[in-house]
């Protein structure tokens, strides 16, 4: 009866997300850090209160969950908010980031841990939350100010940078670690995007006018979701990511005059579903990994509070900021998040790096959005 223990596990997520996100919402906290941690208590690896067993049921769910996720990441960056956002942000996003990867592979190296090792955590720390920092910036009140929304826009921006990354080192695992050529890697990205995203653009819109035309709302709701896990699928097939076809659909749709429509229809599920993922990560923490890990999580939180501002702000004045705005934009986009998880989890399971590197995303996920401007 695994139908029936699947939809058990389900109910036990998503009752433990709503519970907890109610506590967190009380208690003014950032309700992904109360998903991960009720994730952990009630995951298979904290008896007696594991109501959660099997780990491949919840890698199942976590996947399900990171679909939609993407999904909607993609649907709020369109085409037009990129090009709203401007060349200068993007510029100033990818130098931070490229300043960040390469401080990274210094503490890699102090490490004497792996290039492939040193490539992950690099793509951990590389990118920030844009969930997690929109909502820290609504609840100050920032979003108003010109750093509030150069630091959204920087977020954003950076989730373009970790679909690339979460791309490339899914390729490279694949294809052969760190013998792989990046170029080739890059290549096939590239051909797949375009051949995905002209037959989308074709496609998806000429559906959604034929069905809003001739059928109710519900319909292209459906067609939608069915089409999402279709590219999703094909992205994994094709050595990539789910991550990837999932993200695409989203800013396909986003282009389409129906976007606002699906967009509520989808909004519920969003919601749903997000927290599906981030209790389901959790569950994959092993508690005692985390406190074997703390000096670990210290060391590189203490990085990641110190070099992304350094990077962000750098890659601000880059492009001509103030120094004190820089420097406001680059402490506001501390907090990793989502992205740090789903490539630590894509390391964990194609056995590129150990299994602590779980416990490290999350747990300076935690460090970083607790220590963050509030």
């Amino acid at each position: 009866m695994h139908g029936i223990d699947f939809i058990k596990d389900l109910a036990v997520v998503m009752l433990v997300a709503g519970l907890v996100g109610w506590a967190c919402h009380r208690a003014g906290l950032s309700v992904v850090v109360g998903y991960l941690m009720a994730g952990m208590v009630v995951g298979p690896y904290t008896p007696p209160f594991s109501l959660v067993s099997d780990v491949g049921r919840i890698e199942t769910l976590a996947q399900i969950g990171l679909v939609f996720l993407m999904f909607s990441i993609g649907m709020g960056l369109s085409l037009r908010k990129l090009r709203r956002l401007g060349l200068s942000l993007l510029v100033a996003t990818f130098t931070g980031a490229i300043i960040m990867y390469n401080l990274t592979r210094a503490v890699g190296g102090a490490l004497e841990w792996t290039t492939v090792q040193t490539a992950f955590l690099a793509a951990m720390v590389m990118v920030s939350s844009s969930a997690i920092i929109s909502k820290t910036l609504n609840e100050i009140g920032a979003t108003h100010e010109k750093s509030g929304q150069l630091a959204m826009g920087v977020s954003v921006l950076e989730d373009v940078v970790a679909i690339v990354m979460l791309t490339i080192l899914n390729s490279l695992v694949h294809i052969g670690g760190a013998k792989a050529e990046i170029g080739s890697t890059l290549g096939l990205l590239g051909a797949f995007i375009c051949l995905a995203g002209v037959g989308g653009m074709l496609t998806v819109p000429w559906l959604l006018k034929k069905m809003s035309l001739s059928a109710g709302d519900e319909l292209p709701t459906i067609m939608v979701a069915g089409l999402l896990f279709v590219l999703a699928f094909l992205a994994d097939r094709a050595g990539f990511s789910l991550a990837l076809g999932a993200f695409m659909l989203g800013a396909i749709v986003a282009e389409t005059p129906h976007k606002v429509q699906v967009g509520r229809a989808f909004e519920g599920m969003r919601d749903v579903f997000s927290a599906v993922f981030f209790v389901s990560i959790g569950m994959l923490i092993d508690l005692r990994a985390v406190i074997d890990s703390w000096l670990l999580i210290a060391g590189i939180s203490a990085f990641v509070l110190v070099a992304r501002p350094f990077a962000v702000t750098l890659g601000m004045l880059v492009i001509g900021g103030s120094t004190r705005e820089s420097l406001r934009v680059g402490l506001s986009v501390t907090a990793l998040g989502e992205f740090s998880f789903i490539i630590a989890q894509l390391g964990v399971v194609s056995g590129a790096v150990p299994r602590r590197f779980q416990a490290l995303a999350v747990g300076v996920s935690l460090v970083t959005t607790l220590v963050g401007p509030h």
